[in-house]
């Protein structure tokens, strides 16, 4: 048993001890989240996600996010068609948090983004720029891992700690992130192509700045193509992420189809499908009232740890609000 227990333990930092590793699955909603210049419609947005990992039973973490996404337009420009260039702002906050409390990561996100029309039907190209800080604290001592500085009755006065893991340790730092796309935003076919940049200033993740703990550049490529039918109003979409930082990668993919509720007006319902690339299958359902947009997702794991007989699943909420 305490064998599985460290197995689960060093399966849950490498995971996330690197955070600001948006890990849900809704690509269509999470795209500002890795490149700030995806902020492809005039209309302002509220994003929030809730994610529940647990590992056998045994360890789980919990991932929450919200943003708040809006173009600087006046309501006029909003509405009319190829109204020129403008500017979007954008505000998020996200948090990684075990329930042994062995890992608490957050972050706090501002971001900018500036799009030009590069051609008629709503065809643009687009830039933008994020700062983000981040924050981390590890605490395996909750987890009863590496505490050579304690005993049954508490802390040992004086013990010197041979804890390579920094129990109880936080570090905090700064990121810049940077990313361009072109998009298109007409009636019926909607689509955009993106490449970003995360962590461009290669920040240090240590309070010592060891060359060892400097923070390796994430490049991802973003792409989606959303089809609505001029008859019936349903929609087909395929949304794709893909990530690379040093010799890890972590790729999303999402296809989605959704039809209105004819006795319902403003109501429709929809299903899909996701994949982590060598991870997990995500199938997904979504409810839609008016601007409102409730999301279901599950993790069904795929990934090589079912081969030491540990089970993982997942389950995502989301909820998005367009005003």
């Amino acid at each position: 048993m305490k064998m599985i227990w460290f197995l689960l333990c060093g399966i849950l930092l490498a995971g996330i001890a690197q955070a600001q590793e948006i890990n849900f699955s809704r690509v269509q909603d999470m795209a500002i989240w890795y490149n700030q210049s995806l902020k492809t419609d005039k209309q302002s947005s509220i994003k929030l996600n809730y994610r529940n990992v647990q590992y056998g039973g045994i360890i789980a973490y919990n991932s929450i996010s919200a943003m708040v996404d809006m173009p600087l337009l006046s309501k006029a420009k909003k509405e009319a068609p190829n109204s020129g260039g403008y500017f979007s702002a954008s505000a998020g906050a996200a948090s990684d948090k075990s329930n042994q409390g062995i890992l608490n990561n957050t972050l706090g996100l501002l971001g900018i983004s500036y799009a030009v029309p590069i051609g008629s039907n709503e065809t643009y190209a687009a830039i933008g720029f994020q700062g983000v800080y981040y924050q981390s604290n590890l605490n395996v001592h909750g987890g009863s891992l590496f505490a050579d500085q304690y005993d049954k009755y508490g802390p040992v006065d004086g013990m010197a700690s041979a804890d390579r893991m920094a129990a109880g340790w936080s570090y905090g730092y700064f990121n810049m992130n940077a990313g361009i796309s072109v998009f298109n935003n007409s009636a019926f076919n909607k689509w955009y192509l993106g490449a970003s940049v995360m962590h461009v200033n290669k920040p240090y993740t240590d309070k010592a700045k060891s060359k060892e703990f400097k923070l390796s550049q994430l490049v991802g490529i973003q792409g989606g193509y959303r089809f609505v039918t001029g008859q019936d109003d349903d929609e087909v979409g395929f949304y794709a992420s893909m990530n690379w930082q040093g010799r890890a990668y972590k790729h999303f993919f999402n296809g989605t189809y959704s039809t209105p509720i004819k006795k319902m007006p403003g109501t429709a319902v929809g299903a899909g499908l996701g994949y982590r690339y060598e991870d997990a299958l995500v199938p997904n359902i979504e409810l839609r009232y008016m601007k409102l947009i409730l999301g279901i997702s599950y993790d069904i794991n795929i990934s090589g740890i079912s081969a030491s007989g540990i089970k993982r699943n997942g389950l995502e909420l989301a909820v998005r609000l367009d005003f």
